[in-house]
């Protein structure tokens, strides 16, 4: 058994270029809380990106944007405090122990009961650092062989390509969208639920999304549709269309999808991303389309809920519900046929490459040659090169080719930020 000394935690608060648009609202900063665990002699430090309006827009509408990030980070130092002398075989063990009070935790802050997304989101750099702790006393130097031997079936794939997707949201020109597609883009994460301006929820307000949002596809479908691609099926730039939950009911989706087959662009479809909110549970499964489960999964009981009502592939995010739950999703989703991917929470740097490394033994998308990740940070932080500067030496996190990362054999090899040290450490020293 692994015990855990002492779990220290601090914060950086990371500007964005822009505001950066998503599920009606807009970010203007990133908070990364830092978490230093140390267990049986080895220390370990990881970062994590709080995204308050991704894992619950409830928190974020209610609270002002800095308030809600306070309660995210009390979640994370309340784990901390439950953790320092507790005891571990496997890392995987400890997210279900501490859960149920950090639940509790989060009603007495905020009045109701919160998104188990949220929870999971405050645990991220926790889950890593102590993966980090477990790997440095097993010996254990690559990512392959820290894999649970029940996830190990699921994630069999050795990329030698991943290609990138980048994100489109509310924000980004129609001439970085021609960028994007000139540099070799092979599948663009577009927002759609888009911001009408009116009442929010307002029978007028869900007209004008939908037709934003078939503007927007239609503006960028004509800018992307004569370009090809070697990375995807049908050698088109495919689409994967993230909702956020923001549609309301099966015929507003259709009034989109109809929008969508009028512009001749059905054929770009590569996945529809969670276009309700969780609790409306609308079957899905009678539409020629790939609908893609994300904040509605957050364990193997979502993954298993959610295809059940149709949903054929799940969005792994373990740079946001945690490795631990990542492990146990996949294994879920592969065993139904699911397809998965790894999307990205606008994380930095050092997260990023974790999950570069969860994408490479992950299976491809039907649509696709090669595996696939999201990464999108560089284009929304204001100081991104300082935070590339905090990852292990060794790994460069933006640079690719067209349209894809090239995964050498050194990157299977070995992976620099399993051992636990990194430049984070320094935001310790100036505490």
């Amino acid at each position: 058994m692994i015990k855990i000394q002492k779990c220290s935690l601090t914060h950086i608060r990371e500007p964005l270029i822009s505001p950066f648009g998503f599920k009606g609202g807009y970010l203007t900063e990133l908070w990364q809380s830092v978490v230093k665990i140390q267990a049986d002699g080895v220390t370990a430090i990881s970062p994590c990106t709080q995204s308050v309006l991704w894992s619950d827009p409830k928190v974020f509408n209610l609270f002002p944007a800095e308030k809600g990030d306070k309660i995210m980070l009390s979640v994370t130092e309340k784990a901390c405090d439950m953790l320092e002398g507790m005891s571990f075989s496997s890392p995987d063990e400890l997210i279900p122990q501490i859960l149920p009070e950090l639940k509790k935790y989060a009603f007495s802050l905020t009045g109701f009961s919160v998104a188990e997304t949220f929870l999971l989101n405050a645990l991220v750099g926790v889950d890593i650092a102590l993966w980090s702790v477990y790997c440095r006393i097993k010996g254990i130097k690559t990512f392959s062989q820290m894999v649970p031997d029940y996830a190990k079936g699921a994630m069999t794939a050795r990329h030698q390509r991943l290609a990138r997707i980048p994100l489109v949201s509310y924000g980004v020109s129609l001439t970085d969208v021609k960028r994007l597609a000139d540099t070799g883009t092979a599948l663009m994460k577009i927002k759609i639920g888009a911001p009408s301006g009116e009442i929010a929820g307002s029978e007028e307000d869900m007209r004008i999304m939908v037709e934003k949002d078939i503007r927007r596809i239609a503006d960028i479908h004509g800018i992307v549709k004569d370009h090809t691609t070697p990375l995807t099926e049908n050698g088109k730039i495919m689409y994967y269309l993230d909702a956020n939950g923001r549609y309301d009911t099966a015929s507003r989706l259709e009034a989109l999808l109809e929008g969508i087959e009028a512009l001749g662009a059905s054929d770009r479809i590569a996945l529809i991303e969670e276009p309700f909110s969780a609790e409306k549970e609308i079957y899905v499964g009678d539409y020629p389309y790939t609908f893609n489960a994300d904040e509605s999964a957050h364990s193997v009981e979502d993954v298993c809920h959610r295809i059940a009502l149709g949903y054929k592939a799940v969005a792994l995010k373990p740079i946001a519900k945690t490795l631990s739950v990542s492990f146990g999703m996949i294994k879920a989703a592969r065993q139904s046929g699911c397809g998965v991917l790894c999307a990205d929470l606008t994380v930095n740097p050092f997260l990023a490459e974790w999950n570069k490394q969860f994408a490479a033994l992950s299976p491809a998308l039907s649509t696709m040659k090669v595996g696939c990740i999201e990464i999108n940070g560089d284009a929304n932080y204001v100081n991104w090169a300082q935070m590339r500067a905090l990852v292990p030496e060794g790994y460069a996190v933006t640079e690719e080719a067209n349209g894809a990362f090239e995964l050498k054999d050194e990157f299977f090899s070995s992976f620099p930020c399993l051992l636990g040290e990194n430049g984070y450490d320094k935001y310790f020293r100036e505490v």
